[in-house]
């Protein structure tokens, strides 16, 4: 979609996210000087107040960069060095309100809806980035050949169990939002802990239920590192399950205007699955 309008040169209106993080609000001038240096990437997307939702950067970069002189296409000189973008503290001003007129008041006041939506637009990615990713894990998964049996949450946990109606494998998925704190996601980027298991129905499963208990009792882990693969048991189904912990980056899968990669994700599964399914059936077969 078009820019709503090209703002002027110096007018803080523009916000970008790539994989160094969210900027902004920023200029035409420092953004085009940002991107020609090298310092801000264009593989991510850009919003200002009027647009519904995040753009490709490179589809406004000659937009961005009329009027202003320099190489739109982002070729930087040998001499040149990365801008500085991050947002600082504007200096204490010694502006008498009263002294402002009409025309200046009404753009105090706008510029601070601007701001509003800005932080609201942010916000609300990082409310519901929770359940979006909890679909695209629903969706991923059923791209492998399973079917959704089970879903429940309490709130911070979600538990996803699905099954192969062909050869009856299941795999149980838990997964927990990390970083639903806009803060700390500014900071760390959006993070989930997942732990995923691969089960099978195996043949005598009460000994071999009889010697995970065991192996349990004598390797208690109070805290799984991330690839261990422990083993469990459930005794009402009969299947023996292999089960992996894992920290998964969000943002790998899920873009700032919430288009999901849904290949990548689907590959992930089907590697994790893959492992697991060799680990179980080398142990119990």
């Amino acid at each position: 979609m078009a820019l709503p309008r090209i703002p002027e040169p110096d007018e803080e209106v523009l916000f970008v996210n790539t994989a160094a993080g969210r900027e902004g609000p920023l200029t035409r001038r420092q953004l085009v000087e940002a991107l020609a240096s090298g310092a801000t990437s264009d593989a991510g997307h850009l919003w200002m107040p009027g647009m519904d939702a995040w753009d490709p950067i490179t589809d406004h970069r000659e937009a961005l960069a009329a009027g202003l002189g320099g190489d739109p296409s982002g070729s930087a000189g040998a001499e040149a060095a990365p801008v500085p973008v991050a947002r600082t503290r504007p200096a204490a001003t010694s502006v008498d309100p009263a002294a402002l007129g009409d025309d200046e008041l009404d753009a105090v006041f706008v510029g601070m809806v601007r701001d509003s939506w800005a932080w609201l637009a942010q916000q609300r990615f990082a409310g519901h980035i929770d359940e979006v990713f909890l679909g695209a894990i629903i969706t991923s998964t059923l791209d492998t050949g399973y079917v959704l049996i089970d879903l429940t949450s309490d709130g911070s946990h979600h538990f996803l169990r699905f099954e192969n109606l062909a050869d009856k494998s299941r795999l149980l998925v838990r997964l927990t939002h990390l970083t639903p704190s806009l803060a700390v996601s500014k900071v760390l980027g959006q993070r989930a802990s997942v732990v995923i298991g691969y089960g099978e129905r195996v043949g005598n499963f009460t000994k071999i239920f009889s010697a995970i208990q065991a192996e349990m009792k004598s390797s208690f882990l109070r805290e799984a590192d991330p690839g261990t693969i422990t083993v469990d048991g459930d005794m009402n189904t009969g299947y023996v399950y292999c089960n992996v912990d894992l920290y998964l980056d969000i943002d790998s899968y899920v873009a700032s205007n919430y288009a999901i990669d849904y290949a990548r994700l689907a590959t992930h599964v089907a590697g994790v699955t893959h492992a697991l399914r060799k680990y179980l059936r080398g142990r119990f077969q």
